[in-house]
């Protein structure tokens, strides 16, 4: 018997509801589908009905009926991190960061990575492919290699080597492609409609879309189901934000927590088309972008998901901001000295625009905060520091630590240098 709480799909354009199934858009209008569950047993059940460990902790208000379908590598339970050194320099009351970096791949890409693969398996496909500006490929590819799916993965050409790396160890089938996301991707949904392979894409499938959900839930049981008064989300196409704010949603509906926080989408500056529309009160214009060192957040046109991520803020009084790539780097540093965190650019990006909006007085810093940092530093590019060492006698490296550590000491002064100890002598 499934201990899945899925009942169907739902259109969030014309409200229409489809059964389960593998469906990428509405029968009637054509708008996205996103799932539904049976609220009434949530509600009456309490959180008391979570078991075991891992993202599949949460496998009731997952879309996976079937056990032997939920591939896992290990991925969620990943730490939030309580940050009060880097909250007093920011100025904020509190400060917390569910750092995603902890995955198997090292990104927060393994949610929805293990219920795209796992729906994969439901559905009865034999492969999967995914566009990728570097995370999500990586990711992709070992939750298929972990399955037996073959992975078709069309990756960037400027993604970070160790992200290439990691793509061509895990798959045979690693393209690369020239240009940015927006390039390819409407010509490779093209082939997702003609069902050449499983949608691992961010763009539509719901089924995917559904593992970063999961995100909200851990957030609120870490915090003791007292969750935080603001959450900071990256946005490229959506997917992270929306999936975070419906599983708050979920959660206040089902009476497992008193409110949903408030959410904040988070863009770098080089790909702002949700900000800006936010900001100029319109629809959202598509952006011709560059490069820009969050990769993953290079999305310039942000599809329907960008535009139910705008719905989404302007329905909840949400906020947005965005951060450019000096600003990016500069947090990526200060993050790695001030809380030992070493993250990516795209994982930092949204602490990034955290303070930002905090220096603009755009956002209260007596509230509580929660910054999801989507991806560990170990697989960006970065320039390596020197090489060059030296060779050290006693006195020399005496002096070094002086020069350093000053008058730091361990267990109170320093004490001289002691005769060694005489054998046979208390």
């Amino acid at each position: 018997m499934s201990d899945s709480l899925a009942v169907g799909l739902t259109c969030i354009e014309c409200g229409r509801e489809h059964a389960l199934g593998y469906r990428l858009a509405c029968e009637g209008c054509g708008g996205l589908l996103e799932l539904r569950y049976d609220i009434a047993t949530l509600r009456a059940r309490g959180p008391a009905m979570l078991d075991g460990r891992g993202l599949w902790r949460y496998a009731p208000v997952l879309p996976i009926a079937d056990r032997a379908h939920r591939i896992t590598l290990g991925e969620g339970q990943t730490p939030l991190l309580e940050c009060p050194r880097l909250a007093r320099e920011l100025g904020v009351r509190a400060l917390a960061l569910k750092f995603e970096g902890a995955n198997p791949t090292g990104t927060v890409k393994d949610r929805s990575s293990t219920t795209a693969v796992a729906a994969a398996l439901q559905f009865g496909f034999r492969a999967i492919s995914v566009v990728s500006s570097g995370n999500a490929g990586s990711s992709i590819a070992a939750y298929a290699a972990r399955a037996g799916l073959r992975a078709l993965v069309f990756a960037y050409a400027r993604t970070a080597a160790p992200k290439l790396l990691h793509m061509a160890a895990t798959t045979p089938d690693l393209v690369l492609y020239e240009g940015v996301y927006d390039d390819l991707i409407t010509l490779w949904d093209q082939l997702v409609d003609e069902r050449w392979f499983f949608d691992g894409g961010a763009s539509r499938n719901a089924y995917k879309h559904e593992g970063k959900k999961t995100l909200a839930y851990e957030i609120a049981e870490q915090s003791g189901w007292q969750v935080p008064d603001v959450v900071v989300a990256p946005v490229a196409v959506g997917e992270t934000f929306i999936a975070t704010a419906r599983g708050f949603r979920e959660m206040a509906e089902a009476g497992w927590i008193a409110r949903a926080p408030r959410m904040v989408a988070a863009q770098a500056a080089r790909a702002n088309a949700v900000v800006c529309a936010l900001r100029a009160g319109g629809a959202i214009a598509p952006l011709k972008i560059g490069y820009t060192v969050a990769e993953g957040l290079a999305a310039g046109d942000p599809g329907r998901k960008g535009a139910w991520t705008l719905r989404l803020l302007r329905e909840s009084a949400g906020e947005a901001g965005d951060a450019d790539d000096e600003a990016i780097l500069a947090m990526q540093a200060r993050l790695a000295r001030v809380e030992g965190v070493w993250a990516g650019p795209t994982g930092v990006a949204a602490l990034a625009v955290l303070a930002r909006l905090l220096e603009e007085r755009t956002l209260d810093p007596a509230q509580r905060f929660c910054v999801i940092v989507t991806e560990t530093g170990l697989k960006t590019d970065a320039a390596a520091p020197s090489r060059e060492a030296r060779a050290f006698d006693l006195e020399s490296l005496r002096a070094l630590v002086k020069e350093r550590l000053g008058s730091m000491q361990m267990g109170g002064a320093r004490r001289a240098p002691q005769a060694p100890h005489a054998p046979g002598r208390e």
